[in-house]
């Protein structure tokens, strides 16, 4: 994501101003390295009020474990802290002094710490970042007071995290394999999970001193280090300050978290997903695409927006048919897709979606010399024209320019002089060769297919088909006897399962039910039609039947699992003729069979002969002798009343 992030930094903080100027905005930014190793990135702007510093350390979440998640993050904290500045602490030390967005953040694979002040205050806060990170003066009583900072912002821990947690992980582990993007379409190794989070809010509670300061001697030393600077100073007088206060830390080092470097490869299969039911309609389109070359990225940036534009002017402003159509798009691991996106209403969503992918086509077979023309233009102004003179914008064209050498080794051209070398024969190639009909990408959100609420009327639908064919099972099975039964033909009924252990049974039918038929339709996609999601993959009106059916196969399937899997008796009803145990199945003793009733105690051997569950398994049983040998035991709560009801109607 970090290049989509560059750029939509960048198109928020470079603005036109009519005539497009030539002079690059990146040229200023000035790289060295100091002798210990620390990279070093300077920008400065006469015309800034403000200078922004940030320095960056590789090191995050991504190699911590569940014995010491989190604690990156309190490191983070600590080196804010300091016995020998005012409150004992940097952050609110560089506040009083004029500072602002003083503030630290940890992630997976970096931590940094960064602040804005006034431009007076440009060397100072450069010598005052280099004490705080190297010169540490911190006591059990600042790790104490940043411990329950920390706690405050990661929440505390509860007892019932870990289950529920472990409870996620088990059906994470049972379900089939979760749809990844960039597994699946680019062959990107998944990342590996990272700790749960009630893990840093436990282990927040017991880091010591030794432990935090052994994690901040590890990973800060000047060569595992990035330092920017971007604002109103100047540059000979800052790089002196920086080689004298950073320059002088000789602290060495070996360990570091870096984001492995990934190379994808486009599977030559289209990506498409369409789904029925959402909050509102919308498209994404478009190609997916491997970024292994910046001049690429530029020209798909180029296009999508052109593109954007073009389909505005068509779809909203000729025939009023979407609200705006935008660039859109997303990268990551050096994998993406340049995507548009639009809404509409029902009756036109289709033929938004023809039109956009039709103007692609167009396009990936031959653009009007003209177009591309304007298109490169727009994004001149857009983007290189003139620059906001704030320490934001410049933090920004000096992270575009950190990202062209650390993820494409560009150090000899800027953003702007790869732009400028694009000729129209490139941007054409690039086009052509991106959005093929097996890069595809398209994405399609619809609220309905035939009315509005039409997905919540299925689940009433569903919802009523599951009480009915619940609550009348036993009923079916009785008539599949060939027993007929009314209200009027009842004696009198007992329970032979506590509710509870009736509602257990429904909650495991129905999670094996889910997990089951997920594991069925991902199999049978997978090996029939070679995507193990191919159900996305039906586009109206295929996915509505699609959507229709699973659902009431689902109601087949799990009732058949109910029946099947369970010996489930929940009550008897006695008749002038019969004892009928009903459930989920149905057992009916003859009166005239019966030879005797009495009561034995529980017994292991006997609970497949036992209708009826509850917990209090010891109990005794009721035995129910047949006259041909044969004998059921039924479950009671107290079974000398139940054995006393059953003898009355007997010896009527």
């Amino acid at each position: 994501m970090r290049i989509i992030w560059l750029m939509l930094l960048t198109m928020l903080m470079l603005h036109a101003t009519g005539k497009v100027s030539q002079v690059d905005p990146f040229k200023k930014i000035e790289y060295f390295k100091l002798d210990n190793g620390m990279q070093v990135y300077l920008l400065a702007d006469p015309k800034a009020e403000k200078t922004q510093i940030e320095l960056r350390v590789n090191v995050g979440y991504d190699n911590e474990t569940d014995n010491n998640y989190g604690i990156s993050h309190l490191v983070e904290h600590l080196v804010f802290r300091d016995r020998r500045v005012p409150h004992h602490d940097y952050l609110d030390y560089i506040k009083e002094e004029g500072g602002t967005h003083v503030n630290g953040y940890t992630k997976r694979y970096e931590t940094g710490y960064v602040a804005t002040v006034p431009a007076q205050k440009s060397y100072w806060v450069a010598k005052t970042f280099a004490q705080m990170l190297f010169d540490k003066n911190v006591t059990d009583k600042d790790l104490e007071i940043e411990r329950k900072a920390l706690q405050t912002e990661i929440g505390e821990p509860h007892w019932y995290y870990r289950p529920l947690m472990a409870l996620k992980h088990f059906f994470d582990l049972i379900g089939p394999p979760a749809e990844n993007f960039y597994k699946d379409e680019f062959s990107i190794p998944k990342a590996k999970e990272l700790p749960d989070r009630y893990h840093a809010q436990e282990n927040n509670k017991r880091f010591t001193l030794d432990e935090v300061m052994a994690r901040y001697n590890a990973y800060y030393y000047p060569a595992n280090m990035k330092l920017v600077i971007a604002g109103n100073f100047d540059p000979e007088k800052m790089r002196s300050i920086i080689e004298k206060n950073f320059g002088k830390v000789t602290k060495t080092g070996s360990l570091k978290v870096k984001e492995p470097h990934y190379t994808p490869k486009l599977n030559g299969k289209p990506y498409e997903r369409f789904y029925e039911g959402m909050p509102e309609n919308y498209a994404y389109v478009g190609a997916k695409y491997v970024l292994d070359d910046y001049k690429k990225y530029l020209v798909l940036d180029i296009y999508t927006y052109s593109l954007a534009q073009r389909l505005q002017q068509q779809l909203r402003n000729k025939h009023g048919k979407t609200y705006s159509v935008n660039e859109s798009g997303f990268s990551d691991k050096n994998a993406g897709a340049a995507l548009i996106g639009f809404d509409g209403l029902a009756d036109v969503f289709s033929d938004n979606i023809a039109e956009a992918e039709t103007m692609i086509a167009q396009d990936s077979k031959k653009m009007e010399p003209a177009d591309i023309k304007k298109a490169m233009e727009q994004y001149e102004k857009r983007y290189y024209a003139s620059i906001e003179h704030d320490s934001d914008t410049l933090m920004g064209l000096v992270d575009m320019a950190d990202y062209l050498r650390e993820e494409h080794n560009i150090t000899d051209k800027t953003s702007y002089d790869i732009f400028k070398s694009i000729t129209p024969e490139a941007f054409q190639k690039t086009v052509s060769q991106t959005f093929t009909p097996q890069n595809r990408y398209r994405y399609i959100a619809r609220e309905y297919y035939y009315f509005p609420m039409e997905m919540g009327l299925l689940s009433l639908v569903v919802l009523f088909f599951f009480i009915v064919g619940y609550v009348g099972l036993y009923g079916w099975q009785l008539r599949k006897q060939g027993i007929r039964l009314t209200q009027r033909d009842i004696r009198f009924q007992r329970r032979l399962s506590s509710r509870f252990m009736g509602f257990l049974i429904l909650t495991a039918t129905i999670i094996i039910a889910s997990v089951g038929f997920e594991w069925i339709k991902y199999l049978l996609s997978k090996w029939i039609m070679g995507d193990p999601y191919w159900l996305l993959t039906l586009d109206v009106p295929y996915s509505y039947i699609a959507t229709v059916l699973d659902a009431f196969v689902f109601l087949l399937w799990f009732f058949w699992l109910y029946v099947t899997l369970w010996r489930y008796y929940a009550r008897i009803i006695v008749t002038d003729d019969y004892i009928i145990a009903t459930g989920n199945r149905v057992v009916a003793i003859p009166k005239v069979q019966i030879a005797s009733i009495t009561i034995v105690p529980a017994k292991e051997r006997r609970w497949r002969r036992t209708l009826g569950t509850m917990f209090r398994f010891w109990k005794p049983v009721l035995k129910v002798e047949l006259k041909n040998g044969e004998y059921y035991y039924l479950r009671s709560g107290n079974a000398e009343h139940l054995r006393e009801d059953l003898q009355k109607w007997l010896d009527t």
